[in-house]
Protein backbone atom coordinates (compact mmCIF):
# COMPACT_ATOMS: atom_id res chain seq x y z
CA UNK A 1 0.00 0.00 0.00
CA UNK A 2 2.82 2.34 0.84
CA UNK A 3 4.49 1.60 -2.07
CA UNK A 4 1.40 2.25 -4.56
CA UNK A 5 1.04 5.42 -2.59
CA UNK A 6 4.99 6.29 -3.05
CA UNK A 7 4.18 5.54 -6.73
CA UNK A 8 1.50 7.91 -6.81
CA UNK A 9 3.13 11.03 -5.52
CA UNK A 10 6.63 10.22 -7.68
CA UNK A 11 3.77 10.36 -10.78
CA UNK A 12 1.82 13.26 -9.77
CA UNK A 13 5.61 14.73 -8.67
CA UNK A 14 6.61 14.11 -12.22
CA UNK A 15 3.30 15.43 -14.31
CA UNK A 16 3.18 18.90 -12.17
CA UNK A 17 5.55 20.42 -14.80
CA UNK A 18 3.48 19.40 -17.46
CA UNK A 19 0.32 20.47 -16.19
CA UNK A 20 2.33 23.69 -14.94
CA UNK A 21 3.04 24.47 -18.22
CA UNK A 22 -0.22 23.77 -19.61
CA UNK A 23 -1.81 26.16 -17.20
CA UNK A 24 1.00 28.98 -18.24
CA UNK A 25 0.21 28.32 -22.14
CA UNK A 26 -3.48 28.82 -21.68
CA UNK A 27 -2.83 32.36 -19.23
CA UNK A 28 -0.41 33.94 -22.66
CA UNK A 29 -3.31 32.77 -24.98
CA UNK A 30 -5.08 35.97 -25.53
CA UNK A 31 -8.82 35.62 -27.55
CA UNK A 32 -9.52 38.03 -29.88
CA UNK A 33 -12.90 38.43 -31.53
CA UNK A 34 -12.72 39.72 -35.04
CA UNK A 35 -15.99 41.18 -36.60
CA UNK A 36 -16.34 40.45 -40.36
CA UNK A 37 -18.55 41.32 -42.91
CA UNK A 38 -19.26 37.98 -44.72
CA UNK A 39 -21.74 35.04 -44.29
CA UNK A 40 -19.43 32.86 -43.88
CA UNK A 41 -18.22 33.22 -40.79
CA UNK A 42 -17.57 29.54 -40.03
CA UNK A 43 -15.32 29.13 -43.25
CA UNK A 44 -12.59 31.89 -41.65
CA UNK A 45 -12.66 30.32 -38.35
CA UNK A 46 -11.35 27.11 -39.80
CA UNK A 47 -9.09 28.41 -42.07
CA UNK A 48 -5.85 26.18 -41.82
CA UNK A 49 -3.43 29.60 -42.60
CA UNK A 50 -5.16 31.49 -40.05
CA UNK A 51 -4.69 28.92 -37.20
CA UNK A 52 -1.32 28.41 -38.14
CA UNK A 53 -0.37 32.42 -37.13
CA UNK A 54 -2.69 32.17 -33.62
CA UNK A 55 0.04 29.10 -32.94
CA UNK A 56 3.00 31.15 -33.82
CA UNK A 57 1.88 34.46 -32.12
CA UNK A 58 -0.57 32.52 -29.19
CA UNK A 59 -3.64 34.58 -30.03
CA UNK A 60 -6.57 32.87 -30.24
CA UNK A 61 -8.75 35.08 -33.08
CA UNK A 62 -13.04 34.25 -33.40
CA UNK A 63 -14.55 35.68 -36.23
CA UNK A 64 -17.89 36.77 -36.12
CA UNK A 65 -20.35 38.29 -38.38
CA UNK A 66 -23.59 40.56 -38.20
CA UNK A 67 -26.40 38.19 -38.14
CA UNK A 68 -27.73 39.52 -41.42
CA UNK A 69 -24.24 40.71 -43.35
CA UNK A 70 -25.78 44.29 -43.38
CA UNK A 71 -24.65 47.77 -43.27
CA UNK A 72 -27.58 48.38 -40.84
CA UNK A 73 -26.29 45.84 -38.38
CA UNK A 74 -23.36 47.39 -38.35
CA UNK A 75 -23.68 50.61 -37.65
CA UNK A 76 -26.20 49.50 -34.75
CA UNK A 77 -23.37 47.50 -33.40
CA UNK A 78 -21.64 50.63 -33.40
CA UNK A 79 -23.81 52.85 -31.83
CA UNK A 80 -24.50 50.24 -28.97
CA UNK A 81 -21.04 50.61 -27.66
CA UNK A 82 -20.84 46.53 -27.77
CA UNK A 83 -18.02 46.40 -29.59
CA UNK A 84 -15.58 43.16 -30.60
CA UNK A 85 -12.12 43.48 -30.21
CA UNK A 86 -11.10 43.54 -33.85
CA UNK A 87 -13.30 45.16 -36.44
CA UNK A 88 -12.72 44.50 -40.89
CA UNK A 89 -15.16 46.74 -42.55
CA UNK A 90 -15.28 50.05 -45.49
CA UNK A 91 -12.70 52.57 -44.77
CA UNK A 92 -16.16 54.35 -46.12
CA UNK A 93 -17.68 53.78 -42.93
CA UNK A 94 -15.37 57.06 -41.61
CA UNK A 95 -12.36 55.44 -39.68
CA UNK A 96 -11.25 59.30 -38.53
CA UNK A 97 -14.80 59.82 -37.16
CA UNK A 98 -15.19 56.73 -35.33
CA UNK A 99 -11.77 57.48 -33.64
CA UNK A 100 -13.59 60.87 -32.91
CA UNK A 101 -16.34 59.45 -31.06
CA UNK A 102 -14.10 56.60 -29.00
CA UNK A 103 -14.82 53.88 -30.95
CA UNK A 104 -11.43 52.66 -32.16
CA UNK A 105 -7.83 53.33 -30.72
CA UNK A 106 -5.08 55.32 -31.94
CA UNK A 107 -2.40 53.05 -33.59
CA UNK A 108 0.54 54.99 -34.31
CA UNK A 109 2.40 54.39 -30.89
CA UNK A 110 1.25 50.61 -30.79
CA UNK A 111 2.54 50.28 -34.27
CA UNK A 112 6.25 52.25 -33.98
CA UNK A 113 6.50 49.40 -31.01
CA UNK A 114 4.88 46.62 -31.73
CA UNK A 115 4.90 45.88 -35.62
CA UNK A 116 7.82 45.58 -36.94
CA UNK A 117 6.76 44.20 -40.21
CA UNK A 118 4.45 46.69 -40.76
CA UNK A 119 6.81 49.45 -39.88
CA UNK A 120 9.60 48.15 -42.25
CA UNK A 121 7.51 48.68 -45.22
CA UNK A 122 6.32 51.91 -43.86
CA UNK A 123 9.77 52.67 -43.87
CA UNK A 124 10.99 51.00 -46.89
CA UNK A 125 8.27 52.75 -48.92
CA UNK A 126 7.12 55.66 -47.45
CA UNK A 127 4.34 56.04 -50.09
CA UNK A 128 2.45 52.84 -48.14
CA UNK A 129 2.36 55.04 -44.97
CA UNK A 130 1.46 58.21 -46.85
CA UNK A 131 -1.69 56.62 -48.34
CA UNK A 132 -2.99 55.39 -44.96
CA UNK A 133 -1.78 57.89 -42.33
CA UNK A 134 -4.28 60.98 -41.39
CA UNK A 135 -3.16 65.08 -41.95
CA UNK A 136 -1.18 65.06 -38.67
CA UNK A 137 0.59 61.99 -39.57
CA UNK A 138 -1.51 58.97 -37.19
CA UNK A 139 -2.67 55.70 -37.73
CA UNK A 140 -6.04 54.28 -36.80
CA UNK A 141 -6.06 51.40 -38.73
CA UNK A 142 -4.23 48.60 -40.43
CA UNK A 143 -4.81 48.12 -44.51
CA UNK A 144 -4.79 45.60 -46.87
CA UNK A 145 -1.30 46.58 -49.42
CA UNK A 146 -1.13 45.52 -52.65
CA UNK A 147 2.71 46.14 -53.63
CA UNK A 148 1.43 47.02 -57.01
CA UNK A 149 5.23 46.19 -58.46
CA UNK A 150 4.16 43.20 -61.54
CA UNK A 151 1.93 43.26 -64.10
CA UNK A 152 -0.32 40.79 -61.91
CA UNK A 153 -0.39 42.87 -58.84
CA UNK A 154 -1.99 45.70 -61.02
CA UNK A 155 -4.15 42.87 -62.78
CA UNK A 156 -5.76 41.97 -59.04
CA UNK A 157 -7.14 45.75 -59.02
CA UNK A 158 -7.99 45.60 -62.99
CA UNK A 159 -10.97 43.35 -62.79
CA UNK A 160 -13.76 45.12 -64.13
CA UNK A 161 -14.08 46.92 -68.04
CA UNK A 162 -15.87 46.95 -71.14
CA UNK A 163 -16.62 43.98 -72.75
CA UNK A 164 -17.91 43.29 -76.50
CA UNK A 165 -19.37 40.18 -78.50
CA UNK A 166 -16.28 39.34 -80.84
CA UNK A 167 -18.88 36.90 -83.13
CA UNK A 168 -20.73 40.09 -84.07
CA UNK A 169 -16.89 41.89 -85.33
CA UNK A 170 -15.89 38.93 -86.75
CA UNK A 171 -19.70 38.84 -88.37
CA UNK A 172 -19.34 42.11 -90.16
CA UNK A 173 -16.07 42.69 -90.93
CA UNK A 174 -15.07 45.11 -87.57
CA UNK A 175 -12.17 45.61 -85.51
CA UNK A 176 -12.43 45.69 -81.62
CA UNK A 177 -12.71 49.93 -80.96
CA UNK A 178 -10.33 51.89 -79.90
CA UNK A 179 -11.43 55.19 -79.57
CA UNK A 180 -15.04 57.14 -79.19
CA UNK A 181 -15.48 57.54 -82.72
CA UNK A 182 -14.74 53.75 -83.43
CA UNK A 183 -17.08 52.40 -80.56
CA UNK A 184 -20.14 55.37 -82.53
CA UNK A 185 -19.13 53.33 -85.81
CA UNK A 186 -19.01 49.41 -83.91
CA UNK A 187 -22.51 50.02 -82.15
CA UNK A 188 -24.48 51.69 -85.32
CA UNK A 189 -23.46 48.92 -87.34
CA UNK A 190 -24.39 46.40 -84.29
CA UNK A 191 -27.48 48.17 -84.68
CA UNK A 192 -28.61 48.43 -87.83
CA UNK A 193 -26.66 45.00 -89.41
CA UNK A 194 -28.30 42.19 -87.66
CA UNK A 195 -25.08 40.84 -85.99
CA UNK A 196 -27.24 38.07 -84.03
CA UNK A 197 -29.13 37.26 -87.22
CA UNK A 198 -32.52 36.45 -86.67
CA UNK A 199 -34.04 39.31 -89.19
CA UNK A 200 -34.71 41.92 -86.75
CA UNK A 201 -33.48 45.00 -85.45
CA UNK A 202 -33.74 44.10 -81.95
CA UNK A 203 -30.29 44.31 -80.91
CA UNK A 204 -28.69 46.10 -77.98
CA UNK A 205 -25.79 47.71 -79.08
CA UNK A 206 -24.65 48.91 -75.65
CA UNK A 207 -26.21 48.11 -72.30
CA UNK A 208 -25.79 48.04 -69.11
CA UNK A 209 -24.70 50.71 -66.25
CA UNK A 210 -21.02 51.52 -67.56
CA UNK A 211 -21.70 54.55 -69.56
CA UNK A 212 -19.04 56.34 -67.43
CA UNK A 213 -16.48 54.49 -68.42
CA UNK A 214 -16.69 56.84 -71.74
CA UNK A 215 -15.77 59.71 -69.86
CA UNK A 216 -11.89 59.23 -69.80
CA UNK A 217 -11.70 59.73 -73.31
CA UNK A 218 -13.02 63.03 -72.94
CA UNK A 219 -10.25 63.86 -69.85
CA UNK A 220 -12.16 63.69 -66.91
CA UNK A 221 -13.98 60.93 -64.54
CA UNK A 222 -17.60 61.28 -63.32
CA UNK A 223 -16.12 62.36 -60.10
CA UNK A 224 -13.38 64.12 -58.36
CA UNK A 225 -10.37 64.07 -60.80
CA UNK A 226 -7.08 65.43 -61.51
CA UNK A 227 -7.54 66.51 -65.22
CA UNK A 228 -4.60 66.89 -67.43
CA UNK A 229 -3.13 70.25 -66.83
CA UNK A 230 -2.66 69.40 -62.78
CA UNK A 231 -5.95 71.20 -62.02
CA UNK A 232 -7.95 69.18 -59.27
CA UNK A 233 -11.56 69.30 -60.37
CA UNK A 234 -15.05 67.49 -60.24
CA UNK A 235 -15.52 65.63 -63.56
CA UNK A 236 -19.51 66.38 -63.64
CA UNK A 237 -18.74 70.10 -63.37
CA UNK A 238 -16.16 70.36 -66.43
CA UNK A 239 -16.60 71.39 -69.75
CA UNK A 240 -15.43 67.90 -71.02
CA UNK A 241 -17.97 66.18 -68.95
CA UNK A 242 -20.70 68.23 -71.17
CA UNK A 243 -18.84 67.04 -74.49
CA UNK A 244 -18.78 63.35 -72.43
CA UNK A 245 -23.12 63.92 -72.28
CA UNK A 246 -23.37 65.24 -75.92
CA UNK A 247 -22.22 61.92 -76.91
CA UNK A 248 -23.90 59.97 -74.64
CA UNK A 249 -27.38 61.46 -75.85
CA UNK A 250 -26.63 61.56 -79.73
CA UNK A 251 -25.64 57.84 -78.98
CA UNK A 252 -29.21 57.35 -77.20
CA UNK A 253 -30.72 59.39 -79.52
CA UNK A 254 -29.94 56.66 -82.17
CA UNK A 255 -30.86 53.77 -80.12
CA UNK A 256 -27.42 52.62 -79.18
CA UNK A 257 -27.89 52.54 -75.70
CA UNK A 258 -30.14 50.08 -73.98
CA UNK A 259 -32.40 51.03 -71.05
CA UNK A 260 -30.17 49.47 -68.35
CA UNK A 261 -27.67 51.99 -69.17
CA UNK A 262 -30.24 54.49 -67.06
CA UNK A 263 -32.16 51.92 -65.07
CA UNK A 264 -29.80 49.93 -63.80
CA UNK A 265 -31.61 46.93 -63.84
CA UNK A 266 -29.12 43.61 -63.34
CA UNK A 267 -31.40 41.26 -64.22
CA UNK A 268 -32.80 42.51 -67.15
CA UNK A 269 -28.86 43.57 -68.48
CA UNK A 270 -28.25 39.79 -67.59
CA UNK A 271 -31.71 38.56 -69.67
CA UNK A 272 -30.53 40.29 -72.78
CA UNK A 273 -26.61 39.16 -72.77
CA UNK A 274 -27.16 35.57 -72.78
CA UNK A 275 -30.25 35.85 -75.14
CA UNK A 276 -28.29 37.15 -77.85
CA UNK A 277 -29.58 41.18 -78.01
CA UNK A 278 -26.80 42.86 -76.16
CA UNK A 279 -23.40 43.60 -78.29
CA UNK A 280 -21.20 45.29 -75.86
CA UNK A 281 -21.36 46.14 -71.66
CA UNK A 282 -19.33 46.71 -68.95
CA UNK A 283 -18.25 43.97 -66.71
CA UNK A 284 -16.84 41.55 -64.14
CA UNK A 285 -13.42 39.12 -64.98
CA UNK A 286 -15.65 36.28 -64.32
CA UNK A 287 -18.11 37.37 -67.65
CA UNK A 288 -16.61 34.34 -69.37
CA UNK A 289 -17.63 31.69 -66.66
CA UNK A 290 -21.22 34.00 -65.66
CA UNK A 291 -22.75 34.58 -69.21
CA UNK A 292 -20.81 32.71 -71.99
CA UNK A 293 -22.13 28.86 -70.83
CA UNK A 294 -25.68 30.38 -71.34
CA UNK A 295 -25.13 32.48 -74.38
CA UNK A 296 -23.71 29.11 -76.08
CA UNK A 297 -26.83 27.40 -75.58
CA UNK A 298 -28.73 29.91 -77.64
CA UNK A 299 -26.09 30.41 -79.90
CA UNK A 300 -22.99 28.44 -80.29
CA UNK A 301 -20.23 30.54 -81.70
CA UNK A 302 -20.91 33.32 -79.27
CA UNK A 303 -17.97 34.53 -78.17
CA UNK A 304 -16.66 38.21 -76.26
CA UNK A 305 -13.53 39.60 -75.78
CA UNK A 306 -12.14 42.64 -73.07
CA UNK A 307 -11.85 45.84 -74.55
CA UNK A 308 -9.03 47.73 -73.83
CA UNK A 309 -10.40 51.68 -72.42
CA UNK A 310 -10.84 54.03 -75.39
CA UNK A 311 -8.20 56.41 -75.95
CA UNK A 312 -8.09 59.96 -75.47
CA UNK A 313 -7.50 62.49 -79.00
CA UNK A 314 -4.13 62.41 -77.97
CA UNK A 315 -3.76 58.40 -77.91
CA UNK A 316 -3.93 57.65 -74.03
CA UNK A 317 -5.90 55.20 -72.44
CA UNK A 318 -7.25 56.21 -69.05
CA UNK A 319 -8.77 53.87 -66.63
CA UNK A 320 -11.60 55.35 -64.61
CA UNK A 321 -10.99 52.46 -61.68
CA UNK A 322 -10.15 54.46 -58.61
CA UNK A 323 -8.96 51.70 -56.71
CA UNK A 324 -6.01 50.54 -59.50
CA UNK A 325 -4.51 54.39 -58.72
CA UNK A 326 -3.92 53.12 -54.83
CA UNK A 327 -2.06 49.86 -52.73
CA UNK A 328 -4.84 50.07 -50.51
CA UNK A 329 -8.27 47.88 -50.30
CA UNK A 330 -11.30 49.70 -49.62
CA UNK A 331 -11.45 47.12 -46.38
CA UNK A 332 -9.77 48.25 -43.66
CA UNK A 333 -9.14 46.53 -40.20
CA UNK A 334 -9.51 48.25 -36.59
CA UNK A 335 -8.91 47.93 -33.29
CA UNK A 336 -11.43 48.85 -31.21
CA UNK A 337 -11.69 50.71 -27.61
CA UNK A 338 -13.41 47.34 -26.26
CA UNK A 339 -9.97 45.36 -26.78
CA UNK A 340 -8.62 44.53 -23.70
CA UNK A 341 -5.33 43.24 -25.03
CA UNK A 342 -4.25 45.60 -28.30
CA UNK A 343 -0.44 44.83 -27.58
CA UNK A 344 -1.64 41.06 -28.50
CA UNK A 345 -3.63 42.18 -31.37
CA UNK A 346 -1.12 44.50 -33.10
CA UNK A 347 1.20 41.57 -33.00
CA UNK A 348 -1.07 39.34 -34.51
CA UNK A 349 -2.48 41.75 -36.85
CA UNK A 350 1.81 42.18 -37.58
CA UNK A 351 2.62 38.89 -38.11
CA UNK A 352 0.07 38.97 -40.92
CA UNK A 353 2.52 41.34 -43.02
CA UNK A 354 5.58 39.23 -42.16
CA UNK A 355 5.94 37.25 -45.77
CA UNK A 356 5.44 34.28 -43.69
CA UNK A 357 2.20 35.36 -42.52
CA UNK A 358 1.15 37.11 -45.84
CA UNK A 359 1.79 33.55 -47.57
CA UNK A 360 -0.46 31.83 -45.27
CA UNK A 361 -3.21 34.21 -45.85
CA UNK A 362 -3.13 34.17 -49.55
CA UNK A 363 -1.66 30.75 -50.47
CA UNK A 364 -1.72 28.75 -47.42
CA UNK A 365 0.23 26.17 -46.36
CA UNK A 366 3.49 24.85 -48.23
CA UNK A 367 3.07 21.07 -49.30
CA UNK A 368 -1.09 21.11 -48.96
CA UNK A 369 -2.20 23.83 -51.00
CA UNK A 370 0.87 24.73 -52.78
CA UNK A 371 4.22 23.60 -53.51
CA UNK A 372 7.38 26.15 -54.35
CA UNK A 373 8.75 24.88 -57.91
CA UNK A 374 11.85 27.06 -59.06
CA UNK A 375 11.13 29.48 -56.92
CA UNK A 376 7.52 30.33 -57.84
CA UNK A 377 4.11 28.94 -55.83
CA UNK A 378 2.14 26.94 -57.61
CA UNK A 379 -1.19 25.79 -56.31
CA UNK A 380 -1.35 21.74 -55.60
CA UNK A 381 -4.18 19.69 -57.25
CA UNK A 382 -5.78 19.46 -53.71
CA UNK A 383 -6.10 23.29 -53.58
CA UNK A 384 -7.63 23.34 -57.14
CA UNK A 385 -10.40 20.39 -56.70
CA UNK A 386 -13.50 21.64 -55.47
CA UNK A 387 -14.80 20.21 -52.54
CA UNK A 388 -17.66 17.97 -52.69
CA UNK A 389 -19.87 18.72 -50.72
CA UNK A 390 -19.38 22.74 -50.34
CA UNK A 391 -18.67 23.38 -54.26
CA UNK A 392 -15.31 26.08 -54.00
CA UNK A 393 -11.73 25.25 -53.78
CA UNK A 394 -10.19 23.17 -51.20
CA UNK A 395 -7.34 25.98 -51.31
CA UNK A 396 -10.27 27.56 -49.43
CA UNK A 397 -10.10 25.43 -46.34
CA UNK A 398 -6.37 26.81 -45.99
CA UNK A 399 -6.57 30.15 -47.67
CA UNK A 400 -8.81 33.04 -48.81
CA UNK A 401 -6.16 34.79 -50.79
CA UNK A 402 -9.04 37.96 -52.38
CA UNK A 403 -10.38 38.35 -48.86
CA UNK A 404 -8.80 42.02 -47.23
CA UNK A 405 -6.54 40.75 -44.48
CA UNK A 406 -4.38 42.85 -42.97
CA UNK A 407 -1.61 41.72 -45.24
CA UNK A 408 1.12 42.78 -48.16
CA UNK A 409 0.39 40.97 -51.25
CA UNK A 410 -1.07 41.19 -54.50
CA UNK A 411 -3.30 38.14 -54.61
CA UNK A 412 -1.86 36.75 -57.38
CA UNK A 413 -2.84 33.64 -56.04
CA UNK A 414 -6.59 34.26 -57.20
CA UNK A 415 -4.80 34.12 -61.14
CA UNK A 416 -3.90 30.31 -60.44
CA UNK A 417 -7.44 29.85 -60.12
CA UNK A 418 -8.61 31.79 -63.44
CA UNK A 419 -9.00 30.28 -66.74
CA UNK A 420 -7.29 32.07 -69.75
CA UNK A 421 -10.06 34.51 -70.73
CA UNK A 422 -10.18 36.02 -67.23
CA UNK A 423 -6.52 36.37 -66.98
CA UNK A 424 -6.76 38.21 -70.77
CA UNK A 425 -9.75 40.59 -69.60
CA UNK A 426 -7.70 41.39 -66.52
CA UNK A 427 -4.30 42.26 -68.38
CA UNK A 428 -6.32 44.25 -71.26
CA UNK A 429 -7.79 46.84 -68.52
CA UNK A 430 -4.69 47.18 -66.66
CA UNK A 431 -3.11 48.34 -69.34
CA UNK A 432 -3.68 52.36 -68.73
CA UNK A 433 -2.81 55.41 -67.02
CA UNK A 434 -3.87 56.01 -63.66
CA UNK A 435 -3.36 59.89 -64.13
CA UNK A 436 -6.46 61.13 -63.91
CA UNK A 437 -7.58 59.29 -60.78
CA UNK A 438 -8.02 61.54 -57.76
CA UNK A 439 -5.78 59.69 -55.01
CA UNK A 440 -7.95 57.60 -53.32
CA UNK A 441 -7.90 57.93 -49.12
CA UNK A 442 -6.13 61.57 -48.98
CA UNK A 443 -6.95 62.49 -45.58
CA UNK A 444 -9.36 65.73 -44.55
CA UNK A 445 -10.01 67.07 -40.89
CA UNK A 446 -13.39 65.35 -39.38
CA UNK A 447 -15.62 68.55 -40.13
CA UNK A 448 -14.16 69.46 -43.76
CA UNK A 449 -14.84 65.06 -44.28
CA UNK A 450 -18.09 66.08 -42.39
CA UNK A 451 -18.98 68.97 -44.28
CA UNK A 452 -17.74 67.55 -47.72
CA UNK A 453 -20.12 64.38 -46.98
CA UNK A 454 -23.32 66.42 -46.46
CA UNK A 455 -23.45 68.40 -49.96
CA UNK A 456 -22.23 65.25 -51.48
CA UNK A 457 -25.34 63.41 -50.31
CA UNK A 458 -27.54 66.02 -52.28
CA UNK A 459 -25.17 66.19 -55.01
CA UNK A 460 -25.38 63.10 -55.87
CA UNK A 461 -28.82 63.25 -56.26
CA UNK A 462 -29.16 66.19 -57.97
CA UNK A 463 -25.98 64.75 -60.72
CA UNK A 464 -27.97 61.49 -61.30
CA UNK A 465 -31.61 63.24 -62.48
CA UNK A 466 -29.52 65.78 -64.60
CA UNK A 467 -27.76 63.09 -66.52
CA UNK A 468 -30.36 60.96 -66.68
CA UNK A 469 -32.44 64.08 -67.99
CA UNK A 470 -29.30 64.94 -70.31
CA UNK A 471 -28.63 61.91 -71.83
CA UNK A 472 -32.57 61.11 -72.55
CA UNK A 473 -32.85 65.20 -73.92
CA UNK A 474 -35.64 65.40 -71.23
CA UNK A 475 -33.26 68.48 -70.33
CA UNK A 476 -31.09 70.32 -73.21
CA UNK A 477 -27.79 70.81 -72.71
CA UNK A 478 -28.00 73.92 -73.82
CA UNK A 479 -29.40 74.82 -69.75
CA UNK A 480 -25.64 72.93 -68.99
CA UNK A 481 -24.89 76.41 -67.88
CA UNK A 482 -27.82 76.88 -65.25
CA UNK A 483 -26.99 72.97 -64.28
CA UNK A 484 -23.47 74.20 -63.11
CA UNK A 485 -24.77 77.28 -60.73
CA UNK A 486 -27.28 75.13 -59.55
CA UNK A 487 -23.63 73.04 -58.12
CA UNK A 488 -22.21 75.99 -57.18
CA UNK A 489 -25.20 76.95 -54.91
CA UNK A 490 -25.42 73.89 -53.45
CA UNK A 491 -22.02 73.93 -51.83
CA UNK A 492 -19.51 72.58 -54.77
CA UNK A 493 -17.16 75.68 -54.48
CA UNK A 494 -16.49 75.17 -51.05
CA UNK A 495 -16.35 71.36 -51.35
CA UNK A 496 -13.93 71.82 -54.56
CA UNK A 497 -11.70 74.42 -52.07
CA UNK A 498 -11.12 71.38 -49.47
CA UNK A 499 -10.14 68.51 -52.45
CA UNK A 500 -7.80 70.95 -53.48
CA UNK A 501 -5.83 72.15 -50.41
CA UNK A 502 -6.07 68.26 -49.23
CA UNK A 503 -4.34 67.75 -52.32
CA UNK A 504 -1.75 70.19 -52.18
CA UNK A 505 -0.95 68.87 -48.85
CA UNK A 506 -1.16 65.16 -49.67
CA UNK A 507 1.09 66.18 -52.40
CA UNK A 508 3.52 68.33 -51.15
CA UNK A 509 4.09 65.81 -48.00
Amino acid sequence: MKKRLLALLMTMMLLLPLLTGCVKMQEKAVQITWYLRTEDVELYNRLVGVQVIEEATGVDVVFQSPPDNSEDAYKMMVASGKLPDVIMWSHSAGIDRMYEEGSVIDLTDLIAEYAPNLTKLYTERPELRREVETADGRLYYFPSINPMLTVEDVCRKSYCGLIIRQDWLDKLGLEVPQTIEEWYEVLTAFKLRDPNGNGFQDEIPFDGWGLPYFAPAFGVLNTFCVKTDGTVAFGPMEAEYKAYLETMNKWYAEGLLGPNCLIHSDSWKTENIVNGLTGSFAGLDNAWRYYLPDMQQNDAAAAMSPVAWPMDDAGVRYTPREDVAGHMATTVTVITSACEDPVAAVKFIDYMYSEAGSTLLTWGVEGKSYVVVDGEKQLTELALTPDPEKGWLQLYDYAIGHASFPKYDGETVVLASYPEEQLVAEQTWADASTALIYPPYIPMSVEDRAFCDGVMDDVSNYITEMELKFITGEEPLSNYDAYIAQLERMGMDKVLEIYRSAYAAYMNR
